[in-house]
């Protein structure tokens, strides 16, 4: 039996986290998960309005506030039912986490602090969100030690120095950390795809580590017109939710056809919580640009292989159970067999409480070996072709 691996998991150190680096704390502003929240649902439309044009803060807040911060009054508990287990902000704790892990028969899980990252929305000098990163990964990493090995710790990182990117990338693999949190747009203007960041890409390879694409770390600009809906906040969040493909789609075309995976043959791109829906619609259109009416309008490729050779094998995707990654089976028959992992997103609520027991009973038609290399053998390999597997 292959091990499961979990590529995509949540832990947060909870309100006090910053107690043991109180100068730190000092010249940091209070967090304020509510402006978090909007940023993250309608950020990208509201940078190009101008501040008193934008509706009222209050009105952009998301209806389901309470429910997401865990903040909500007694007479809301049944309405919290639903989310039972499943909680943005659950507080770390590695020995009950290794417990879950065990109940599951998960061997190994891969987790995301955001308390760090989110710093980036609201801080504007880059030394001191780097030192935020940094501590917030300092965290992280000795948290996930106490599992002595079950558990890694993802790295979030600061784009506008790639010097400090490649150190920090450095530091936190001798802490056990194997993937790293990426944007998908450019930072002071220079895309992931840009020859400058070739030097990241080789010390991920170099390192054995993997970048990641997670929700929240996409961002597209809008024209502001489309923030005008006439009042209706929620319009405004649903369109604004909707472009949540648009962002990975471009990045992995970008990667693709500025020839960064023919570079690093070993590099792989995850991409976790962004659908997979999409993705058999891309295999099948990525090659058109080289295509020879393309040559007319384009030019000529200089890439050695089709871009849909790339696609699958420097692409892992990772599915949850929205109707964007369904039907699940469906997309994958539609697809390579080695482009989609096994994630839980636990303990987020549109993540899996039950995780195994959810793909052992959607998998029961599937071949053993298509199921296998799903739940660990395929993002395994995968490390392993860089020299340093996971198992």
């Amino acid at each position: 039996m292959t091990a499961i691996i979990d590529i995509d998991a949540h832990f947060e150190p909870g309100s006090d986290w910053l107690l043991p680096y109180p100068e730190l704390a000092k010249r940091l502003p209070p967090p304020d998960p509510g402006f978090l929240a909007v940023d993250a649902i309608v950020g990208d439309l509201l940078r190009g309005v101008p501040m008193e044009k934008r509706p009222p803060m209050q009105e952009l807040m998301p209806p389901g506030a309470a429910i997401l911060f865990g903040k909500e009054k007694a007479d809301e508990k049944a309405r919290r039912a639903e989310f039972e287990g499943k909680n943005q902000h659950q507080v770390a704790d590695a020995a009950a986490r290794v417990k879950w892990l065990d109940e599951q028969g998960i061997a190994q899980q891969h987790v995301i602090c955001l308390a760090g990252v989110a710093y980036n929305v609201t801080i504007e000098d880059p030394g001191l969100r780097r030192e935020v990163i940094r501590t917030a990964n300092d965290w992280l990493a000795t948290t996930c030690a106490a599992a002595n090995g079950r558990l890694k710790p993802v790295s979030a990182l600061e784009f506008g120095d790639l010097d400090f990117v490649v150190a920090e990338l450095t530091r936190m693999r001798g802490l056990g950390s194997r993937i790293f949190l990426i944007p998908a747009y450019p930072v002071n203007g220079v895309p992931p795809s840009h020859p400058s960041w070739d030097r990241v890409w080789a010390a991920a390879v170099d390192l054995g580590m993997m970048p990641m694409l997670h929700t929240g770390f996409e961002r597209m600009h809008f024209d502001p017109g489309w923030a005008n809906q006439g009042g209706d906040t929620t319009l405004l969040r649903m369109i604004s939710s909707a472009h949540r493909h648009v962002a990975p789609t471009t990045l992995v075309n970008a990667l693709v056809y500025s020839g960064v995976f023919e570079r690093f043959p070993a590099l792989t791109l995850l991409l976790a919580e962004v659908g997979t829906g999409w993705l058999p619609f891309l295999y099948r259109e990525i090659d058109d640009r080289v295509a020879p009416v393309a040559e007319l309008f384009l030019g000529k490729s200089r890439l050695k292989a089709k871009p849909s050779e790339y696609l699958a094998r420097n692409v892992k995707a990772t599915p949850l159970s929205a109707g964007n990654d369904s039907p699940l089976l469906k997309i994958m028959e539609e697809l390579p067999a080695e482009m989609l992992v096994f994630s839980s997103d636990f303990p987020h609520f549109e993540g899996f409480t039950d995780p195994v027991g959810h793909y052992q009973k959607l998998f029961l038609a599937l071949p053993r070996a298509r199921a296998e290399a799903f739940l660990g053998g395929t993002i395994d390999a995968a490390f392993a072709r860089m020299g340093d597997p996971l198992i």
